[in-house]
């Protein structure tokens, strides 16, 4: 082969001989084949012909076939082009304030990666214009599937606003799946699955704790911003119907956030026997009792529903509270996002995953926040 090419670029033995520093029989038992280019001397002159003007795939050849004469298999030296690793962006709504979806979104992270996928995490810090954003940035980046952990759309239609601002990632047939707390069917376009916990059914066990207990005097502590999801009460007001309670969104609920939340808060421990709130707002109502010299489950029922990561763990009187499947969930959908990538078909043209209440159990109910309501006196502190 040398010969050939030596002969094609009008390239001298003579000269080659010289700029290689090598006799002129050396150059003749080379072109012969009957001796084989030496391995320190075949990269100096794939270097020479090149500057000489041979093209770089006749070289390439040159040395498969060098070393193909040494027993090495030419398919042992063909160039593996590495496949690029599909990348998923997971998107997040507010790491400031995570809540449950703080340990969600490492666990999926975790579970993903094992997979095989790369993760991005995007947070939207609250605001819907970034999620939007987010969303284009995915379709130009062409990743593979989107997580979206938490991530609301916008009041007063809150799912149908995230699915139309998924909607340009759907015709780009991006694999969605949505991590969220489910409150009712909703119509998922192909392309989108739903995977989380019957928010229903977990805030109707944390009610039932009271209402078991005797408590009459209900009420509910709620986030007064973001949008949520499945409306404006999260769910709380189908479960309070479901177990005969009287709901009334100016009796049965104090918004948290809201301007003098703070003082209706303080009146809601004083007139109420028990209440529930999500395990972000345990810290305010907290404080609202102890400013009140009240104590839990002396002089006011607690309820509420987490993980064992979120909810604080007090030594003594730990708040009582409904485990959600949090683990479950988390590896679910990055279970269901990579099946959704490898191309699975639901047969339903839609995929709802929901964990209902036999995968929830109560924790610290023994010695816990919650007890039978107390007859209460009249005390200077709460004047």
């Amino acid at each position: 082969m040398l010969t050939s090419l030596l002969k094609n670029h009008h390239i001298s033995r003579s000269n080659l001989a010289y700029r290689l520093n090598v006799t002129l029989q050396t150059i003749h038992n080379w072109c012969s084949g009957r001796v084989l280019i030496p391995n320190n001397k075949l990269g100096i002159l794939c270097d020479l012909l090149e500057d000489l003007g041979v093209p770089r795939d006749e070289l390439t050849g040159l040395a498969l076939n060098n070393l193909a004469s040494r027993g090495v298999h030419p398919a042992r030296l063909e160039r593996r082009v590495a496949q690029p690793t599909p990348t998923i962006m997971i998107m997040t709504w507010d790491l400031m304030n995570p809540g449950l979806f703080g340990s969600i979104v490492k666990l999926a992270r975790t579970t993903l990666e094992g997979l095989g996928y790369r993760c991005m995490i995007f947070d939207c810090n609250g605001e819907h214009r970034i999620r939007r954003f987010y969303i284009n940035e995915a379709i130009r980046s062409g990743v593979s599937g989107l997580l979206m952990c938490g991530v609301p759309g916008e009041v007063p239609d809150p799912d149908d606003d995230l699915l139309n601002s998924l909607s340009p990632a759907i015709a780009k047939d991006i694999a969605c799946v949505l991590v969220k707390p489910w409150t009712g069917a909703i119509n998922l376009p192909p392309g989108v699955a739903s995977i989380g916990w019957d928010s229903i059914a977990a805030v109707q066990m944390a009610l039932e704790l009271l209402v078991n207990k005797g408590h009459t005097q209900i009420r509910a502590l709620l986030s007064g911003t973001g949008a949520g999801f499945g409306g404006r009460y999260r769910g709380v007001d189908q479960a309070w119907k479901n177990l005969g309670l009287i709901f009334n969104d100016e009796e049965s609920i104090i918004w948290a956030g809201q301007a003098g939340s703070s003082e209706e808060i303080k009146s809601m421990v004083r007139s109420s026997t028990g209440v529930f709130t999500p395990p972000s707002n345990l810290a305010l109502l907290a404080q609202m009792c102890f400013e009140n010299n009240f104590r839990w489950p002396r002089d006011i029922s607690i309820t509420s529903l987490g993980n064992r990561d979120f909810i604080p763990q007090l030594s003594r009187y730990p708040f009582t509270f409904v485990n959600l499947p949090v683990g479950r969930v988390s590896r679910g959908a990055a279970q269901l996002l990579a099946d959704m990538i490898e191309g699975e078909q639901f047969q339903t043209g839609q995929e709802y995953v929901v964990y209902g209440s036999s995968t929830m159990v109560v924790e610290n109910l023994d010695r816990g926040s919650v007890t039978e309501p107390r007859r209460r006196t009249a005390s200077p502190y709460l004047s």
